[in-house]
C-alpha cells in the first residue's frame, strides 16, 4: 500500500485525478453512483435469499450483513475480510459457521463466472458484434442449466473432508434450480450494474473505446479475487488494472491514473455501505439485547 502511494504521489497528479472525479457532469455522477448502488443492494438482496436455509434473518438484516461483509472484503488485506460472512451469519442467523462458509464459496463462484462472462462478451462486442451478444446471453440464460447438470458429477471425486462437504453443499445449490435461478439472476444484475457504472466513469474521464475500458475494469475487479489482496487493495488492483489496459493497448500512465480513480470510486461505496450496514447491524444487536 506504501509503495502504490509513493508510486502515485510520484507518477500522478493526485489532486487533478480528485478534481477529475468531483468534476463529472451532474447527470453522469449521479448515473455511476446509482448504478454502483443499486450492485451493492442487489448484493445484499441475493445474501437474504442465499441464507434463509440454514439461517433466516429480516431483510433488513440480510442488507447489513452483505454491506459489512463486501466492505471488509474491500478493505481487509489477504481477503480475510470474507471470513466476516460466515460469522455474521452464524453470529446474527443462527447458522453453523461451516455452513456460510460453503455458501460464500457458491456466490463467489457465480460472482466468478458472471464478471469473467460478461466482461469478456463486453470486450468482444466491438469486434466480433453478435457472437458476442450470443456469448453474453448464453452465459446469463443457459449457464444455470450447465451448471445444475455438470456439478453432480464432481460428487464421485474423492477429496478431504472439509472440501468435500463443501463440494456437497454446492451440489446441493444446484441441485435446486428455481434458488439457483434467483441467485443467478440477482447475480447477472448486481454485476452489470457494477460493470455498467464503471465503464461510464472510465469512459468519461478518458474517451478510451468500450474494449479498453472494459479491459482495465475486468483486469482490476480480477485482482480482487486473488489472495495476494492488498489493505484496501491498494497495488494489487492497480497491478491488475494496469495489465488489464495494456493488453488492450492503454498506456501505462494512463492505466495507472484510471484504474486510481476506479479505485477510489469503489472505496467511496465501501465507507457509504459499510457504514451504513454498520449501523444496520447495530440496531439489529441493540434490539436483541
Amino acid at each position: 500500500m506504501i509503495v502504490t502511494l509513493i508510486a502515485a504521489g510520484l507518477v500522478l497528479d493526485i489532486n487533478a485525478l480528485l478534481q477529475q472525479l468531483v468534476g463529472l457532469p451532474s447527470g453522469t455522477l449521479v448515473t455511476v453512483i446509482t448504478l454502483g448502488a443499486t450492485s451493492w443492494l442487489l448484493r445484499g438482496i441475493r445474501t437474504w435469499i442465499l441464507v434463509s436455509p440454514f439461517a433466516p434473518m429480516p431483510l433488513t438484516t440480510a442488507l447489513g450483513v452483505s454491506f459489512v461483509h463486501n466492505a471488509a472484503n474491500n478493505i481487509l488485506p489477504m481477503r480475510l475480510g470474507e471470513l466476516v460472512f460466515p460469522w455474521l451469519t452464524k453470529r446474527l442467523g443462527s447458522g453453523d459457521f461451516f455452513t456460510g462458509l460453503g455458501a460464500l464459496l457458491w456466490i463467489r463462484g457465480l460472482d466468478l463466472v458472471a464478471l469473467v462472462g460478461l466482461g469478456g462478451a463486453i470486450i468482444l462486442w466491438p469486434v466480433l458484434g453478435f457472437p458476442a451478444l450470443a456469448l453474453a446471453a448464453l452465459v446469463v440464460f443457459a449457464l444455470p442449466l450447465l451448471i445444475g447438470w455438470l456439478l453432480p458429477f464432481s460428487a464421485q471425486w474423492g477429496l478431504p473432508h472439509l472440501i468435500a462437504r463443501l463440494r456437497d453443499q454446492c451440489i446441493m445449490e444446484a441441485q435446486n434450480p428455481r434458488r439457483l435461478a434467483r441467485l443467478w439472476r440477482l447475480t447477472v444484475l448486481s454485476w452489470l450494474s457494477k460493470l455498467l457504472a464503471m465503464m461510464l466513469l472510465l469512459a468519461t474521464l478518458s474517451g478510451l473505446n468500450l474494449a479498453q475500458v472494459m479491459s482495465l475494469i475486468l483486469g482490476a475487479e480480477l485482482s480482487a479475487i486473488l489472495p495476494i489482496h492488498g489493505l484496501a487493495g491498494a497495488g494489487s488492483y492497480e497491478a491488475g488494472g494496469i495489465l488489464g489496459g495494456q493488453l488492450m493497448g492503454t498506456t501505462l500512465t494512463d492505466g495507472f491514473a484510471l484504474t486510481v480513480q476506479l479505485h477510489l470510486f469503489v472505496l467511496g461505496l465501501t465507507c457509504v455501505f459499510g457504514i451504513l450496514g454498520a449501523i444496520m447491524l447495530l440496531k439489529r444487536i441493540r434490539h436483541d439485547a
